[in-house]
């Protein structure tokens, strides 16, 4: 990172950003050129390992990349914040983000898609913490779970 004064290395910190996130973009390479999705996501941290999961229809492009290779970049960022200035050069944005890399797994064990489902819904509702979902929508959901390998914050932000 050439910014090293706006580097985030605190994992709790990292994490905290994760949470304020409310899209997250997975690149997935082969073909042409990358395949770049924005998915909305939850996020879980288990032994150390911060994981992703995502959920969708099991058919379309990011399944057949995921199958030829599961290796997979991801971006999101929170809090942003345009901040014009005159001159135009000192415009500036305001942001925190976070980016990694890791491993791209289709979850089958309907335990873990429904976990992965809270988690989901738990990025977008902080005030609850048990959801329900009936079998057969579980049963039907692709979830996948990205095992984070690499990840690095950043922001401008003085909190």
């Amino acid at each position: 990172m050439r910014r090293k004064d706006r580097a985030v290395v605190d994992k709790e910190a990292i994490l905290a950003i994760m949470e304020r996130c409310r899209v997250c973009s997975v690149a997935f390479s082969g073909g042409e050129f990358p395949y770049v999705l924005p998915l909305n996501f939850g996020v879980g941290e288990k032994d150390g390992v911060i994981t992703l999961y995502f959920h969708g229809a099991g058919e379309g492009m990011k399944f057949e990349r995921l199958r030829a290779d599961n290796r997979v970049a991801f971006s999101m960022y929170a809090r942003e914040e345009l901040v014009l200035r005159e001159p135009a050069c000192g415009t500036t944005m305001l942001y925190e983000s976070v980016c990694g890399t890791g491993r791209l797994f289709e979850v089958v064990s309907p335990q873990e898609k429904a976990e992965a489902l809270g988690l989901i819904m738990q990025q977008y509702d902080r005030k609850n913490t048990k959801f329900d979902f009936e079998a057969g929508t579980v049963e039907k959901t692709a979830v996948l779970r990205l095992e984070v390998e690499t990840v690095t914050g950043k922001t401008n932000r003085k909190s």
